[in-house]
């Protein structure tokens, strides 16, 4: 149920302003369910019920509030938790009375101090950068370059709509990466912190910009929309017709000079039985 925790924090977008024990089911309604069922079966993510019985609130708790920090420590139950679902929980900066209010309404004893009536007013978040879909497409494909010069998508992944032959196969298929990470909060939290053991190497060195993030969550929100285009598919055929045929005059090749051998030699045997 670790990895249950690990996606409700994916999911669990940074609000200002505390939040009281009650607030739980708020908090769950709003940003969790996209990915989440308390009772109703596995999701994109795990189903929540019961996460009280499995788990006990210290390790839940903290792999909410720095999910990076418990898999980064070698936690036996968040490796299998990662394995299971695919995908490491990146860390999306959950507030601590965001944390107690989920807690609460998933079954953990209430341990947060009660809200305060008046709240002081928290400074607003600084939005995120509207994304651009069709520079995300170019980012994605390799039309454009990364501003730290990280390598393109493309070379690794594929996605619904891009290229005849559907791109790289390393990584995954992207096409439901948008619902997959909870949206958009979700998508570019993992674009920011890349917790990818084959990705990190590479874009910890050359992270994306906020901008980037962006436009790649802006096309990536979009991939479910598209499928491969007529012109494409018809290019994908094109490319396989010539392939058999040059395959079939290889062949071909190859089997007319052996019968060629063949035809040589029965001669030569019988013009030297006619001179002796």
């Amino acid at each position: 149920m670790a990895a249950g925790l690990a996606v409700a924090a994916a999911v669990l977008v940074p609000a200002t302003g505390a939040w009281a024990a009650d607030d739980g089911k708020a908090v769950f309604d709003q940003l969790c369910q996209g990915c989440h069922s308390i009772g109703g079966g596995d999701k994109a993510g795990p189903d929540l019920a019961g996460l009280a019985d499995r788990r006990d609130r210290d390790w839940a708790e903290q792999f909410i509030l720095a999910p990076d920090t418990v898999i980064a420590s070698g936690d036996a139950t968040a490796k299998e938790l990662v394995a299971k679902y695919g995908a490491p929980m990146p860390n999306l900066a959950v507030t601590q009375s965001q944390a107690d209010a989920l807690l609460t309404h998933l079954g953990y004893a209430d341990t947060a101090a009660p809200a305060p009536a008046t709240p002081e007013p928290a400074a607003p978040a600084t939005p995120a950068p509207a994304g651009d879909a069709e520079r995300g497409k170019a980012l994605f494909t390799g039309g454009n370059d990364f501003v730290e010069g990280g390598p393109s998508c493309l070379a690794c992944h594929s996605v619904a709509g891009i290229g005849s032959l559907g791109g790289g196969q390393v990584g995954p298929d992207l096409t439901g990466a948008y619902a997959k990470f909870g949206g958009q909060q979700g998508l570019q939290a993992a674009l920011k912190s890349v917790p990818f053991p084959t990705m990190a190497p590479i874009f910890q060195r050359e992270p994306l910009t906020a901008s980037e993030q962006a436009d790649l969550t802006a096309f990536l929100a979009d991939a479910p929309n598209r499928s491969r285009t007529s012109d494409a598919a018809a290019k994908l055929l094109g490319l396989s017709v010539g392939l058999a045929v040059i395959v079939a005059a290889l062949a071909l090749l190859l089997w007319r000079g052996r019968l060629t051998g063949v035809r040589r030699a029965l001669v030569n045997q019988v013009k030297e039985s006619r001179l002796r």
